[in-house]
């Protein structure tokens, strides 16, 4: 009888110690895993987490240790294993909590400190001789009062995105079921046989299984909580998540774009809307001017203000074109190409610009060719330089140099125009300068983020090219070439 017992419990005690060899190998392989995926660089939460891993292998091998050989059994392992459960549960709390919380180390080691002094005080309680009983309703108390606390910490989450996490939510119910396992530890004091590595009946190895098989998914749901969580606040990149940060930011930007695209479909009705309002009137103060002009022409006399009459006409007809490329300008099928002289065409818009400059204070330095004809539209190329020379003002506005100048310059290279704008700003971040055309790419804060993209749409439709430099002195230089018309670089 004596030998049959013996073996049942030698049995029982392989089954405990495998369980625990078990359980040591899937946490050392948890805690690769999440050191190696973040390389070492581990956040607040993970390294709680990571800490927690290590803290509990000790007690882990301490349970295997005196499950395989008895005479283990002592103060000191008793100390070791307690110790290691306690702080394994600590560091899990506040691994939870810095998910979306601050976390201090001066509480982390208070709490750590205090988790000890508790296992040295139940081992001092130990040395008295109480029943297992008493010594495991102690021990299963604390382990009941950390994990309803780590329940409590998920609950109490504000993090919106985060509390919706199928894995946190899985952390929190795992949480939820280890402390009714340890409220079961408590319940089984009662009786006489508790729940104890020390009593391994088939009650406690049934228990210790499905104990293990809740741990091992607690590291499965964090590790998959970070696959599919993203730190709102640092927007933290590890192998982990970076599938899924990708993604997010590419969801952002499409949001922002569309956003932006829906005040830019506004601003082209509004433009639209605004175009036709202003044509109307303008028609009618251009039939009214010329019917003036006709009559004082007739009258004789009356040169000087015929002239005035026909200034006022043609400034009549430039703000009739500029009402009609309005509403053209959101129009990407709309094209009105035909032979363009560039000199012409910039210098008409610098009759306008000019006076802004002045009040400004920003100097216009002009070196400017002549035969450059395109084949193109005028209002279009008109406005990529209004835009241009308006980010030129920007750049000199918000830098405030000692040098406030605008280099305009227009020639020929080979069988292209080119024009050159640059100004004395800061220049261009080097990290924007790749994707700066691109749409929706803004560094200012009222910006939608197309003026420079639309240039480059407008410019590759005249055949040309558009590009953005650093100048040496530190200001920004933009560069545009468009095709010469044949005959124009012929005579020239």
């Amino acid at each position: 009888m004596n030998s049959s017992f013996t073996e049942v419990f030698n049995a029982a005690m392989n089954a405990i110690a495998a369980l625990g060899i078990t359980y040591l190998l899937i946490t050392i392989c948890s805690a690769s895993i999440l050191y190696f995926s973040f390389k070492g660089k581990i956040d607040a939460s993970g390294r709680y987490f990571f800490l927690s891993e290590l803290a509990i292998l000790p007690g882990i091998f301490g349970v295997a240790l005196s499950s395989i050989n008895p005479e283990y059994l002592g103060t000191t392992l008793f100390l070791i294993i307690n110790t290691s459960v306690w702080v394994t549960h600590i560091c899990v709390l506040f691994s939870i909590y810095a998910l979306w919380g601050e976390t201090s180390s001066s509480k982390f080691f208070l709490s750590i400190s205090f988790g000890i002094i508790y296992a040295v005080t139940i081992e001092i309680f130990r040395s008295t001789n109480p029943t297992i009983q008493v010594t495991t309703l102690i021990a299963s108390t604390a382990d009941a009062i950390f994990c309803f606390w780590a329940f409590v910490i998920c609950r109490s989450t504000q993090d919106k995105e985060l509390k919706e996490n199928l894995f946190f939510s899985w952390i929190k119910n795992i949480e939820l079921m280890l402390g009714l396992f340890a409220c079961i530890r408590i319940l089984s004091c009662f009786s006489d046989a508790p729940i104890n590595p020390r009593l391994p009946t088939s009650a406690a190895i049934t228990f210790y299984i499905l104990f293990l098989i809740l741990n091992v998914f607690r590291y499965i749901s964090y590790q998959s909580l970070r696959i599919s969580w993203v730190d709102h606040r640092t927007y933290s990149i590890n192998p982990l998540n970076r599938n899924l940060m990708v993604v997010t930011q590419e969801k952002n930007s499409l949001l922002q774009g569309l956003i932006a695209s829906n005040r830019v479909i506004g601003i082209g009705a509004l433009a639209s809307s605004l175009a036709h309002q202003l044509s109307q009137p303008l028609t009618g103060i251009g039939l009214q001017v010329e019917t003036l002009r006709r009559n004082l022409s007739q009258r004789g006399n009356n040169h000087e203000a015929v002239s005035v009459l026909d200034k006022v006409n043609s400034q009549l007809s430039k703000l009739t074109s500029l009402v009609k490329n309005l509403r053209q300008l959101f129009n990407a099928n709309y094209l009105d190409f035909h032979e363009v002289d560039v000199t012409s065409t910039a210098n008409e818009l610098l009759e306008i610009i000019e006076p802004t400059l002045e009040a400004k204070k920003i100097l216009l330095v002009k070196n400017i060719a002549n035969n450059t004809a395109i084949l193109g539209d005028a209002i279009q190329i008109q406005q990529v330089l209004i835009n241009l020379i308006n980010n030129a003002i920007d750049a000199i506005e918000i830098a405030n140099p000692t040098s406030r100048e605008i280099k305009l310059s227009i020639g020929h290279e080979t069988q292209y125009v080119v024009i050159s704008i640059e100004d004395s700003g800061d220049g261009i971040d080097p990290e924007l300068l790749p994707s700066i055309f691109e749409q929706f790419k803004t560094t200012k804060k009222e910006g939608l983020g197309i003026g420079l993209w639309l240039s480059k749409t407008i410019i590759q439709k005249h055949q040309g090219i558009i590009s953005a430099t650093n100048s040496p002195s530190g200001g920004a230089i933009f560069t545009i070439k468009i095709p010469l018309l044949q005959d124009s670089h012929e005579k020239s």
